[in-house]
């Protein structure tokens, strides 16, 4: 079998993996965000719910895939959005932790896109494929450290996110759709 055969069908096996797994994501939550009666983004959480609960409790555990989808109801600046992730990490994480994941965080933020009404962002985190930055269906880059993926996933599920509230309600959802399931 010739080397272009075999890169061919190598690729074409990971593509339809990403396809099989991504077919089977589930909607654990989903809310519009509002502030002074704006709609800003329609948020939703889902997960594969054929995969293990995380033994740790912790949506971010690098062995649970998930994938948060945003609709964005407002336009909102490629720069802003550098400027809310960074400033999001810089204050829940350490300059020393932030400096492991320095390289990732920065390349992810080059991704931004700005966004109009009706655009949507949606990442999505595969173990062992990595973390991935998609705007209206085309792919934009990947992390593959779980590390860093898990810093940046900290801004909408963890503890830098942007809004507390969003981050809590889509966890509380995420903790009662894995529980009505058993």
């Amino acid at each position: 079998m010739n080397k272009h055969i075999k890169v061919f069908l190598a690729a074409a096996l990971l593509f339809s993996h990403s396809l099989v797994f991504a077919a089977d994501w589930r909607t654990v939550s989903s809310e519009t965000y509002t502030l002074l009666w704006k709609d800003l983004t329609f948020t939703q959480l889902k997960v594969d719910p054929n995969q293990k609960f995380p033994e740790s409790g912790n949506i971010l555990d690098p062995a649970y895939a998930k994938q948060i989808v945003i609709e964005y109801k407002v336009g909102v600046s490629a720069e802003r959005f550098r400027k809310m992730t960074n400033k999001a990490l810089a204050g829940a994480f350490s300059a020393e932790t932030l400096a492991a994941a320095a390289e990732d965080i920065a390349r992810f933020c080059t991704w931004y896109i700005a966004v109009e009404k009706g655009d949507s962002y949606q990442l999505t985190w595969l173990p062992k494929e990595g973390l991935t930055l998609t705007m209206n269906d085309t792919d934009l880059g990947t992390i593959n450290s779980s590390e860093s993926a898990a810093l940046i996933l900290s801004v909408w599920l963890g503890r830098a996110a942007v809004s507390e509230d969003q981050r809590d309600t889509m966890l509380a959802a995420w903790r009662k759709a894995l529980a009505d399931n058993k």
